[in-house]
Formats: structure tokens, C-alpha cells, sequence
């Protein structure tokens, strides 16, 4: 029987999450970016048919958990997802599993490597200690299909196009695909408004003349989303595209938070009380 704040937190170490239900915990499991293979899928509903209900719950954060697993099991479960390489999932002061999109690799508007980029994040710093938590995301496309700015740290794919005037043959396919209205054709002219544009990409794969090219392409970072009880959208730090500037401002990101942060505090906590100025004049980026 649990009777203790310590067996507990014990517990939720191993990723045994207390329910409403005495002594039945949901055990969460290590996923990230929401790519599961088909071992560890059949292991998952081996161990939910075994040890809860026969049924698995998805997280809104792309997570496996297995409700109704009883305390008298908890060892032998997490014995079983060890014997098949699948780690707890994180839960309090932590960095959580890093979320993503198919991105590149699979979706048609695609930007960036997010699966690769999730991977590689994860590999360093799933679990790690934090003040209160910490959750990135990474999104293909300015779609924002996994809500980057809700997000402690969050990555996005972007592509600025350029108009080449001499390509285009006024068929109207850009215009037609914009989302945003930044490109308008008005008396055979074609116009575009950066100031409207999100850099989605759109126009340069509709465009079949090459008129609209790909001036630019790479990633969007903001930092400090968060939803909940007080909600925060994320800023927008920086663009860059050279990839080893994700991992470079990340870590700083993560080490002003440990120095900074007071008792409670996200990171859009500590930058609403510093500053965003300070914050980027720390992590050394304009």
C-alpha cells in the first residue's frame, strides 16, 4: 500500500503517475516526436492487456501512458518496458519529451528535419533537472501544427521567398496559395507583402516558373511559451539557418533558466521579470 509521500515520489521517478483510484497509478512512458515503432507499440499493448485495462492513453504531448496499473505491479511493469528499451516518461522538475511534427521527412509543406532535430534534443537533455519544467517543440512549417509558441523553447521551419519579375508569367498560383494575402497582382503587377508574409514556403512550391524563389531558408526560435492557468505566448528570439545555432542558444536557454529561475517559475516567468532584452542580450544573439 502507498502511504507515504516518499513511495510516491519514488514512483513518479520510475513514471508511475498517482490516480484518483487508491493504490492504481498510470505509468507513463518515454516517446518522442510521437514516432513509435511497431516492437514498441506491440510492447505497449502487451504491458496495457497485462498490467491495466487493455487500453493505452495518448498525451497531449505525443506520450504513452497505461492507466489503471495496480501498485502490486508497478515493478514488475517497468522490469518489462526495461527489458524492451522503453524508458519512463519524465514528469515534475524536468525537461519533458520533446515534441514534433513529421516535418520534412514525410509532410509536402515540410520545412525542416524535425525528427531529426527532436532526436537529437532528446538524446541530450530528455529528463534533465530544471526548476520547475521545461518543454520544447518543433514544428515543420509556420502552420505550427505542434504549437511552438506554447512551448518553453520552441523551433519552427521557415522559407523567405524573393520575387524574380522577369520568371513570372502572371498565372495568379502564388496568389491563389497564399494563406495570408501578402501577394496581390493588380495591373500586371505582382506584389508582395513581407509585412503580411509568414514565410510558409507556399508561394515558391506553387510557382512553376520560378518566379518566386527561396531566398532563405532555416529555423524561427522563440522561448517563454507556456499554456495553463496563465497562459504565455512564446517570443520570437531569432531566425538563423544554420542548424548548430538551435543547439547553441537551447543550452544557454536552459542554463539561464536553472541560474534565474525563482520557485514556480517557466521561462516566460523569468523573461516577463527580467526582460526580454536582458534575456537576449545573455543568450549573446540579436
Amino acid at each position: 500500500m502507498v502511504k507515504t509521500n516518499t513511495n510516491k515520489d519514488l514512483l513518479k521517478e520510475k513514471g508511475f503517475l498517482s490516480q484518483r483510484q487508491d493504490d492504481f497509478f498510470s505509468m507513463r512512458l518515454h516517446a518522442a516526436g510521437g514516432n513509435l515503432t511497431s516492437d514498441y507499440l506491440r510492447a505497449v499493448a502487451d504491458a496495457a492487456d497485462r498490467y491495466g485495462k487493455g487500453y493505452v492513453h495518448v498525451t497531449s504531448r505525443q506520450g504513452i501512458e497505461i492507466p489503471f496499473v495496480h501498485l502490486d505491479d508497478t515493478e514488475a511493469a517497468r522490469n518489462e518496458m526495461d527489458s524492451k528499451d522503453i524508458g519512463p516518461g519524465a514528469s515534475g522538475k524536468k525537461i519533458r519529451a520533446v515534441v514534433a511534427c513529421q516535418g520534412d521527412r514525410v509532410c509536402k509543406r515540410g520545412l525542416i528535419d524535425c525528427q531529426g532535430i527532436c532526436e537529437e534534443i532528446d538524446n541530450l537533455y530528455f529528463a534533465e533537472p530544471v526548476p520547475y519544467k521545461f518543454k520544447i517543440a518543433v514544428t515543420g512549417c509556420p502552420a505550427s501544427c505542434l504549437k511552438v509558441q506554447e512551448n518553453d523553447f520552441g523551433i519552427m521551419g521557415f522559407s523567405e521567398s524573393v520575387f524574380v519579375e522577369e520568371n513570372c508569367v502572371m498565372c495568379r498560383a502564388c496568389e491563389k496559395v497564399c494563406g495570408v494575402s501578402a501577394i496581390t497582382i493588380e495591373n500586371g503587377s505582382l506584389y508582395l507583402d513581407m509585412h503580411k508574409c509568414v514565410s510558409c514556403g507556399s508561394c515558391i512550391r506553387a510557382c512553376r516558373k520560378d518566379a518566386m524563389q527561396n531566398q532563405e531558408q532555416g529555423y524561427t526560435i522563440f522561448v517563454g511559451g507556456k499554456v495553463g492557468k496563465r497562459p504565455r505566448m512564446g517570443d520570437m528570439l531569432l531566425r538563423t539557418s544554420d542548424r548548430s545555432v538551435i543547439f547553441d542558444v537551447l543550452e544557454k536557454s536552459i542554463n539561464y533558466y536553472r541560474e534565474n529561475a525563482q520557485e514556480g517559475e517557466r521561462l516566460g516567468d523569468v523573461i516577463d521579470r527580467v526582460g526580454l532584452d536582458a534575456f537576449r542580450e545573455t543568450i549573446k544573439y540579436p
